[in-house]
């Protein structure tokens, strides 16, 4: 599907998929690179062992689907039973290690066992040609049932041997020459495997029509499909995960099973990490040769600016975090005046732009900041510039900004100028109507320089880039800055942003006329009915707007229960109180059964559905003294004051109850886990959450649908 749906095109590759065969081998090929990628099994691990330089880029089955098989009417019903019966496996031990594993647990030796070659038809065991046979879950099982023959499966999971299944993997010369393709197809290619399994019947005819080769029924590709999908871990948000324990574990049996006698593993360059920057050799010795000075301006608040001495910021705080993710130090200083300076040290300058002129020396962006407007405070809400017509707007430091405004809104009039300072002059002076910059650096500015009769009048539709720059002697260190920036995820840009977001702008609902014209409202009030009344108006709308937003961030929007905002600070204060007066508490953790899997398939919109009436009933299903807010996603909390363990567990089980039999009206249960626990002196607010969603998530692995006292 990653081909079929163009991922991998989008992600600048041309794919060529070749179907295996017999005369097929893995690894060579790979290693060869007569193929780029390839599939493969646990076995790798072996290959790896004797010296192949394979790399695992992805599990997609988190357990492997290889499992035997028998016929139920041969008596075969537990593994000692197939002592002198004859078991179908392939000559090649490597790959049969589960199951070989899984025999020998139950102390039957191997000698016992009358193996015989696979034929690879499964006619076979039907015929009783083979009392057992080594097959896939996915394709033999939906075959003898559809013949109405009753079988047993033997699962090497279900004795402890949980193998992985269908590995994507390269050569180490692949990832470590080309790491950004290695990146791309690893992106595409698991974007394929979740749009497959988010759109079963689909893929399903998309096979069917083009892919074919076995002769399948559709049927049969869909009944496949949809249990690789439980063996992808795909509703646990586990496909393509590799884990460091489970392959060192399976390198354990591989050695107890004298498949190996080498157990030296490199992991970091055989198991690929998605978060892992991968340079080239050029590039790591490029660094190892070169220090870096990341050049700041200590008043460009809030960018860059001095603080008792020391250089904080945004673009400081950005700079920092590539230092992190390259595990070493840059260095930062103030840009000289004198810039032959620059020729002696490497240089790289931040900036804030809209766009950029040379490519080749600008990173990607960092990040991205809304563009706003200015005005005088008395001056309305703007939200749309075609309102300002003959109005002159001053647009600071971009070129690109100041062409494209310019296009766009012919009957305003832009000027360019250099700086904020400016341009506050500017509107002071009545010269312009506003001025437009960041939203960042113009909050900032407002406030730091009390420009109380300056406010932020609206924000546009635009946003400038934060990026990193260099002079073009410098330039190769571009795509090495570039490769840090992809390991920089959005909650962490998110969270830098944030940090100075100090200011919020202009609302279209604005009061603070309330406050500038208070006093004489006062005086007027002592001397007319008609002025008095009209403020006591005021004053009841003030107090309905504060009220509302007082109730907006302690309720949630969607459910309009306590937010977790709330039920963190009713839980602080419950610890406090219990501590103080020697009571107790309890607290029950909710989570929606499969919930993800609701909204893929129902949408959204019914996910918020179910959502909503979840917490009527649990609001509706509690003590008056009892609080419960949404914690987050399909996460919910019940705080029970004066409450132990034991009697909390009766509420969570009433509740259970309530909300599996209540019908949502879309064709399908909903149930929900609890978890519950009960204060314990000492606890923190984070322990007591912690406690109660570890009870919560033992129930998740162990059925879900159910009550858990941790």
């Amino acid at each position: 599907m990653a081909k079929e749906k163009g991922f991998y095109k989008q992600n600048g590759l041309d794919v060529n998929i070749k179907e295996f065969t017999s005369q097929t081998n893995l690894i060579d090929d790979t290693i060869k690179n007569k193929a780029t990628y390839a599939i493969g099994k646990s076995s790798l691990i072996i290959e790896r062992l004797k010296g192949k330089e394979i790399s695992l880029l992805a599990a997609i089955y988190q357990n492997s689907p290889m499992v035997l098989i028998t016929r139920k009417d041969t008596g075969i019903n537990n593994i000692e039973d197939l002592i002198n019966k004859k078991v179908m496996l392939t000559n090649d031990a490597r790959d049969t290690a589960n199951i070989i594993s899984m025999i020998k647990s139950q102390g039957v030796k191997s000698n016992k066992i009358n193996f015989i070659p696979h034929s690879f038809n499964l006619d076979d065991l039907i015929n009783k040609n083979t009392d057992a046979m080594a097959c896939y879950l996915s394709n033999e099982p939906y075959i003898l049932a559809e013949k109405n023959i009753e079988y047993n499966i033997f699962n090497p999971a279900n004795y402890g041997f949980d193998f992985y299944g269908g590995i994507l993997f390269t050569s180490t010369n692949e990832l470590k020459t080309n790491p950004n393709r290695v990146k791309n197809f690893f992106d595409a290619t698991i974007k394929g495997w979740t749009y497959a399994f988010e759109n079963i019947e689909e893929t399903a005819n998309v096979i069917f029509d083009n892919y074919n080769t076995q002769n399948k029924t559709l049927e049969s590709i869909i009944y496949e499909a949809r249990v690789l999908k439980k063996l992808s871990k795909f509703e646990e948000g586990l496909l393509g995960n590799i884990n460091i324990e489970k392959i060192d574990e399976i390198k354990r049996l591989y050695l107890l099973l004298e498949l190996t006698k080498n157990s030296k593993l490199d992991v970091d360059t055989f198991i690929y990490d998605k978060n892992r920057i991968l340079f080239n050799d050029y590039e790591k010795n490029f660094i190892k040769n070169n220090s870096f000075t990341l050049l700041v301006n200590d008043s460009n608040i809030p960018f860059s600016f001095n603080k008792k001495n020391k250089i904080e910021g945004l673009e400081i705080d950005f700079w920092n975090l590539i230092a992190q993710k390259l595990n070493t130090n840059f260095n930062i200083s103030e840009k000289p005046k004198n810039e032959e300076i620059l020729k002696n040290i490497k240089t790289f300058d931040i900036k804030l732009e809209f766009n950029y002129k040379n490519k080749e020396f600008s990173t990607k962006p960092l990040s991205k900041v809304k563009l706003a407007i200015a005005t005088m405070n008395d001056k309305n809400y703007i939200s749309d510039l075609n309102v300002l017509k003959n109005e002159t707007i001053a647009v600071i430091n971009n070129s690109f900004l100041f062409e494209k405004l310019k296009t766009e809104y012919l009957e305003v009039k832009f000027v360019h100028i250099k700086s904020i300072k400016e341009g506050v002059q500017l509107l002071e002076r009545n010269a312009i109507f506003g001025l437009i910059d960041n939203v960042l650096s113009l909050s900032h500015t407002i406030i730091q320089n009390n420009y109380n009769n300056i406010k932020i009048a609206g924000t546009l539709d635009y946003k400038t880039n934060i990026r990193l720059s260099t002079i073009e002697k410098n330039k190769d260190v571009i795509p090495i800055l570039n490769k840090i920036i992809d390991k920089i995820n959005e909650d962490e840009k998110r969270n830098i942003i944030n940090k100075y977001q100090l200011i919020v702008y202009q609302e279209v609902k604005d009061y603070s006329w309330l406050y500038k014209y208070v006093i004489p409202l006062l005086i007027v009030i002592l001397f007319t009915i008609y002025i008095n009344n009209k403020m006591r108006k005021e004053i009841k709308k003030r107090k309905i707007a504060e009220n509302t937003l007082l109730d907006y961030a302690n309720k949630d929007s969607l459910t309009k229960v306590i937010n977790r905002r709330k039920i963190e600070k009713i839980l602080s204060n419950l610890i406090k109180r219990t501590k103080e007066h020697d009571s107790i508490f309890s607290i029950i953790f909710i989570d929606i059964d499969d919930f993800k899997s609701i909204n893929d398939t129902l949408g959204h919109l019914t996910g918020d559905k179910i959502l909503v009436q979840v917490s009527k009933i649990v609001s509706s299903h509690i003590r008056k003294d009892d609080v419960f807010g949404r914690w987050g996603g399909e996460e919910f909390i019940i705080i029970l004051p004066n409450t132990s363990a034991l009697d909390a567990k009766k509420s969570a089980n009433h509740l259970k109850e309530l909300i599996e039999n209540k019908n949502f009206g879309i064709n399908r249960k909903v149930t929900a886990s609890f978890g519950i626990t009960q204060f314990i002196e000492n606890d923190t607010k984070k322990d007591l959450v912690l406690r109660a969603d570890e009870a919560m998530y033992y129930v998740k692995k162990n059925g879900k649908n159910n009550t858990k006292i941790l």
